[in-house]
């Protein structure tokens, strides 16, 4: 079966049977980047936001909720090929991107949570995951977490 969702190809921590990632085929940071986003269930999330009406508030909440594990066991299927282990650093940062996505894209969520929360509020931690996002590959990696 094909894959569904690209895999990123960052490399891994050596040990044991490993292949090595020429230079050239590894992802660049940006690459990377738009890789750990899923796409998908992002989709799917403004899709049911778009018909769930801004009065049902707890709806919407667990709706946000309930897409977070969603997104680590789609991109844990979507990205795994048959005879290949599951992308583990991608299944843990993709529901991270998520996260700050739908923080900076659903501001009346996260008045929910965090009755202080402002727009602008948002900018800062979709800007934040992006800076994040290459550094907790890079702690994942260290701590021995697989990818390719």
């Amino acid at each position: 079966m094909p894959l569904l969702r690209p895999r990123v190809v960052r490399p891994d921590p050596p040990h044991a049977g490993m292949i090595l990632i020429a230079a050239d085929d590894q992802d660049n940071l940006l690459t990377a980047i738009i890789k750990w986003i899923p796409i998908d269930v992002i989709g799917f999330y403004k899709f049911a936001m778009g018909i769930v009406p801004l009065e049902a508030a707890s709806w919407r909440l667990w709706i946000s909720v309930l897409a977070v594990p969603v997104t680590s066991l789609w991109i844990a299927f979507a990205t795994t090929p048959e005879g290949r282990r599951i992308a583990w650093r991608q299944v843990s940062l993709a529901p991270f991107a998520f996260v700050c996505w739908a923080a900076a894209i659903q501001p009346d969520v996260m008045l929910q949570l965090m009755p202080q929360w402002q727009q602008w509020t948002g900018s800062v931690v979709l800007a934040g995951g992006v800076l994040l996002l290459p550094i907790l590959d890079g702690i994942l990696r260290r701590l021995g977490m697989t990818q390719n």
